[in-house]
């Protein structure tokens, strides 16, 4: 079941439970390739190598569209501006739900199927890494708004996405 906990603050103040547990930021994203305005733009000046690989991947696909839905979970590197102070690198949790021309409907459908692969995507990185969780093992997953602003969503009908993820799942959403 999942529990989402509102924290007024810097998502990107966010620290994991043990130096080196690994963070992971989500964020939703067009298909284009471009972090150009809202939060996206603040990953982008903080993490600027995960920007290009975001892109690349967005870039290798001949419709991009083909991403709506998914997610790409993209690695930062120690020495992206974003990961000062930080004893481990976050992973990037790049959520396809729009494209600029979907219906509010449509977008949250794209999230739900977005968040579901991120879900899979992670229980393949804790083979690797260990991820932040709570004291009760819930996987932590830290976030804006999602959806909320440049795509026009409604906060409540991306907040409902989060609420029916069946895997034990804390989200932390950063409001300013």
């Amino acid at each position: 079941m999942a529990f989402i906990n509102y924290i007024k603050g810097d998502l990107f103040s966010h620290l994991p439970h043990t130096k080196d547990a690994v963070s992971i930021f989500a964020h939703s994203c067009n298909c284009q390739g471009a972090w150009g305005g809202g939060i996206a733009a603040v990953f982008k000046q903080k993490y600027p190598l995960a920007y290009k690989s975001y892109r690349d991947h967005c870039l290798a696909l001949e419709d991009s569209r083909e991403l709506l839905g998914t997610t790409y979970l993209c690695p930062t590197r120690s020495l992206e501006p974003g990961n000062k102070n930080r004893e481990t690198p976050i992973y990037i949790a790049c959520l396809f739900t729009s494209n600029f021309s979907e219906s509010p409907e449509e977008i949250v459908e794209y999230t739900s199927r977005a968040m579901n692969d991120l879900d899979q995507q992670i229980k393949e990185l804790q083979v690797q890494f260990e991820i932040t969780t709570t004291d009760s093992k819930a996987l932590v997953i830290n976030l804006p708004k999602i959806n909320s602003g440049i795509f026009r969503v409604p906060w409540e009908e991306t907040e409902a996405v989060l609420k029916a993820m069946k895997d034990n799942i804390h989200f932390n959403v950063y409001v300013v």
